[in-house]
């Protein structure tokens, strides 16, 4: 049986073996890290197609659910917003959504920028020499995300070093159970205290305060339901932007004509920027789902209470339906199709955000550091150990 997940052959580039899974079948049997079994789902159209069967579960509490040891798995982010179905993840989508719709970030993309700009400025005025290059992870990707995350939240950003670490040990393979829980707990220990101030001082300034006041107060929403669901939009949402921040970086130094059009054809930038997020998929196990009803796939049949993993990465690299996927095309006319943010009742609540955090960010870079360059060869290249996401540890530059 196939070993889940493939090894990457460079740690820049998706795993070759999705090709062969994809030509092998719409679905393979594989063998989870754990021992288990699963269903395997690569191509385009059938991960799209089963992502919006309404008898998927995303339970990951249940036995047959797909295991990696994910930070999706770790109690209490188990029970959050991302791991529920039917209405109550609907009521959770329907009291967050709106904070994150595309009339709500409009008014947050002034805020993107300025916090663009601050950590353009503190990165140019920091120590940098032929010996010491820039690591424009540290300085520039995960401050810039970290910032805008605390924002939206309310959180001071003193908190910053004390969230992204623990993050990086929910996300890593080689943390244990319990570093994990550790994690967790302290994560949710922040943003308990939070909620708490904010029950205690209202305010509609920030995300936490509207929650806290509009649902929390009013009986509409827990305190515990409140402090892990925010819990994981911390988590998540300064690590998967900050990620693609720094990839996108380096495929513009591996690209230069790329840097070139995105700093001079602003009209190119929101489909580059889908094509960067296509190109790179970040969300390195797919999706882990259990069949709630038998699901056909060609000859090959799912059955009810089967587990399922739908590789995000193998449909955004599948030629049926994007053309050389393998290229970063900025003129791809079906870039905007991808499904890097996945698809379905369970699509990516803060894709928003990420995009206007993507875009900012790099038309900062483009801009401010039009020299830009890799300090090392791609080769010595620090990648993360991270489950969840790929990203990069470092990424040493010169302007």
């Amino acid at each position: 049986m196939n070993e889940y997940p493939a090894a990457r052959e460079a740690p820049d580039l998706v795993p070759a073996r999705y090709a062969d899974w994809r030509e092998e079948g719409p679905a393979t049997r594989v063998k989870l890290p754990d021992g288990r079994p699963a269903w395997l789902v690569t191509r385009y159209d059938d991960v799209r197609n089963v992502l919006r069967n309404a008898t998927l579960s995303s339970d990951t509490s249940a036995p047959a659910c797909p295991r990696f040891g994910s930070a999706v798995e770790v109690p209490p982010l188990n029970t959050t917003l991302i791991a529920l179905d039917g209405p109550a993840h609907t009521r959770l989508r329907r009291m967050l959504g709106p904070e994150f719709s595309i009339a709500s970030v409009a008014r947050l993309t002034p805020v993107v920028d300025r916090i663009v700009e601050e950590s353009l400025d503190r990165l140019t005025a920091g120590r940098h020499t032929a010996d010491a290059p820039a690591d424009l992870v540290e300085g520039f990707a995960l401050p810039v995300a970290s910032r805008l995350i605390c924002h939206i939240l309310g959180l001071t950003y003193e908190a910053h070093a004390t969230f992204e670490r623990s993050t990086h040990v929910l996300s890593a393979g080689t943390s244990t159970a319990q570093q994990k829980l550790d994690a967790g707990a302290t994560i949710v220990g922040l943003v308990t205290e939070l909620v708490a101030q904010r029950l205690r001082e209202p305010t509609d300034a920030d995300l936490t305060g509207r929650l806290t006041g509009r649902y929390v107060a009013t009986g509409e929403l827990t305190e515990q339901e409140a402090v892990h669901n925010l819990t994981l939009l911390l988590g998540a949402g300064h690590h998967t932007s900050a990620n693609m921040t720094s990839l996108s970086a380096l495929s513009f130094m591996l690209h230069p004509s790329l840097a070139r059009r995105f700093r001079d054809e602003p009209e190119v930038r929101p489909n580059l920027v889908e094509e960067l997020l296509r190109h790179h998929t970040i969300v390195q196990l797919g999706l882990s789902r259990v069949a709630g009803t038998d699901i056909a796939l060609g000859d090959t049949v799912i059955r009810e209470g089967e587990g399922i993993v739908l590789s995000l990465q193998g449909a955004n690299g599948d030629p049926r339906h994007f053309t050389g996927p393998g290229t970063l095309d900025p003129d791809r006319a079906e870039a905007r199709y991808h499904l890097a943010f996945g698809f379905g009742p369970h699509t990516c609540i803060g894709q928003n955000v990420a995009r206007v955090t993507i875009r900012s960010a790099l038309s900062g870079l483009v801009q401010r550091l039009p020299g830009m360059r890799l300090a090392v060869p791609l080769e010595q290249l620090s990648f993360n150990d991270a489950l969840d996401f790929h990203g990069l540890r470092r990424l040493p530059v010169h302007w």
